[in-house]
């Protein structure tokens, strides 16, 4: 019995949190990352399908601004590179690494909402068996 209250009270502590946005702090992530993609697609847009001006400096000459990097890890950086690079950024690496984190999320998730349903089992069960101990000894103030 006490060993079960000091799992309760000492290892099964929640997370503390700083801010909290609403009930469910997965929303509050969403929305930031939703505002981030929102953020950040101007400039992508820029990037991907504005062709650059004749004058733009490291872009002067190219069709579109991202062959700069392609074109710098070809010569600025050794041949090595530009390969593991190249790996890196294929799509068949990528899904599967999203996928990946996806499950992950989910399965951190999982684990979270059964320890906190197993820690409100646990309470329960320490306060039905204190108030049951309470009417064996006879204290009913409490």
């Amino acid at each position: 019995m006490y060993l079960q209250c000091w799992a309760v009270m000492c290892c099964n502590v929640p997370q503390e949190r700083v801010f909290k946005a609403s009930r469910s702090n997965n929303f509050y992530m969403a929305m930031l990352l939703f505002i981030l993609f929102l953020s950040t697609l101007p400039a992508v847009y820029t990037i991907v399908s504005i062709p650059p001006s004749f004058d733009c400096g490291p872009f002067s000459g190219k069709t579109r601004m991202f062959e700069v990097i392609s074109e710098t890890l070809e010569h600025d950086f050794p041949s090595w590179f530009g390969k593991v690079f190249g790996y890196a950024s294929n799509p068949g690496l990528i899904l599967p690494f999203i996928l990946l984190m996806v499950l992950s999320i989910y399965y951190l998730n999982a684990t979270s909402k059964s320890y906190k349903e197993a820690n409100l089992e646990l309470k329960k069960k320490l306060q039905s068996v204190r108030n049951k101990e309470l009417l064996i000894f006879g204290f009913t103030n409490y």
